[in-house]
């Protein structure tokens, strides 16, 4: 079978991750992958850089459009030459199937007559021209297929449920001397439990709460860890707006900020890790730190039911409520036992439910069904 991607940029979120994993999974399968796209987002970070060469180290067949930019005018003339270009690499391609990761990309494969998916990787899509119903629906948590079925009015038969699954590379661990040698980068003592963060810099992720809820910790507590927050780009707005929350919450001397880079060899040296988004879809970076057997805790926003069962293989608290926040975390770095089994519970969890061969066989059922149909 041969799928063209539609996807508006190549960038540093889950939605890119996702479309390099089913890529990833597709080709395994033996099938063929085309993914036509804006390119790589301006100022893109050396992670995106990384995201470009494992599409093509993959043998997925990159076409690439002009991204419209200048005065109104001038957006306007490249977006109509965008569109014709997109559809003229689509045709090329000659897809058995056409799968719009992008939502605002659907109008694309509906001028054009063809039969379509789109996958819902967030919950604050708004209708307009640009996103037409596609024949099937792929929702990515319980709260998007609910969201699909009242905001585009989709029907249960034409909407299947399937879970984002990430790359076995999490459960691979790095070795001893690769821990020791990172924690050596950062100064953080070999006796200290790490806490860590993977993600943007932003409200959206609940960067203030994560601050807020460490600043409470008890002095006893702060003591025994360290903190990093992987994220950001050094020296941007938010970059700078954390520095100082952190500055000013007294809590610099047992955090660390690093810049965005690959998550994985973090996994391996965080005992804890902590997700306080106040609005998310069905984050990856959970799940990669589910995958590397690290102890879950997040708030109890979109996804967070599917991912953690509380208490079991993980902890959960309400949204924004950083006392309760804080007062997990307090426990966990008190109670190892209990940190060590729902981490080890995180990990089977992930391992069964939400890697690639999982989420690639229930992806290439919703093709059959268009297809059929």
């Amino acid at each position: 079978m041969k799928i063209a991607f539609l996807l508006s940029r190549i960038e540093q979120t889950g939605v890119t991750t996702h479309t390099l994993d089913l890529a990833q999974g597709l080709v395994e399968e033996g099938h063929k992958v085309c993914l036509i796209t804006g390119g790589k987002i301006e100022n893109a970070t050396s992670r995106v850089d990384d995201f470009y060469n494992e599409f093509k180290a993959l043998g997925v067949d990159i076409k690439e459009f002009k991204t419209p930019s200048g005065n109104i005018i001038k957006r306007a003339i490249q977006s109509i030459t965008s569109v014709f270009a997109i559809m003229r690499e689509v045709k090329k391609c000659n897809p058995n199937v056409i799968h719009c990761q992008s939502p605002y990309m659907t109008f694309i494969p509906w001028l054009m007559g063809k039969k379509f998916t789109t996958t819902l990787h967030i919950l604050y899509l708004k209708r307009n021209f640009k996103f037409k119903k596609p024949n099937h629906l792929i929702a990515i948590s319980n709260e998007s297929y609910e969201f699909s079925k009242k905001m585009f009015r989709m029907e249960d038969k034409n909407l299947s449920l399937i879970h984002h699954g990430v790359s076995d590379r999490f459960s691979r661990p790095i070795s001893l001397k690769q821990k020791l040698d990172l924690k050596k980068r950062f100064n953080i003592s070999e006796n200290k439990l790490i806490i860590g963060f993977a993600g943007s810099i932003s409200l959206r992720k609940g960067s203030d709460i994560l601050v807020e809820a460490l600043k409470d910790l008890t002095t006893s507590t702060k003591e025994k860890i360290h903190f990093i927050f992987l994220g950001g780009v050094k020296g941007s707005e938010d970059y700078i707006w954390l520095k100082d929350m952190v500055k000013n919450a007294g809590i610099q001397n047992f955090m660390t900020l690093v810049p965005f880079e690959d998550p994985k060899p973090f996994y391996d040296i965080f005992d804890i890790f902590v997700l306080p988004s106040r609005m998310e879809s069905f984050p990856l970076v959970t799940l990669e730190a589910m995958m590397s057997e690290c102890c879950p805790v997040r708030s109890n926003t979109e996804g967070a039911y599917e991912q953690i069962e509380d208490g079991v293989n993980g902890l959960l608290f309400e949204t924004e409520n950083t006392q309760q926040f804080t007062g997990i975390l307090e426990k966990l770095v008190s109670d190892t036992s209990l940190r060590r089994l729902l981490a080890k519970n995180a990990r089977t969890k992930a391992m069964n439910e939400f890697t690639i061969p999982v989420m690639t066989k229930k992806t290439l059922e919703v093709y059959s069904k268009i297809q059929m149909n």
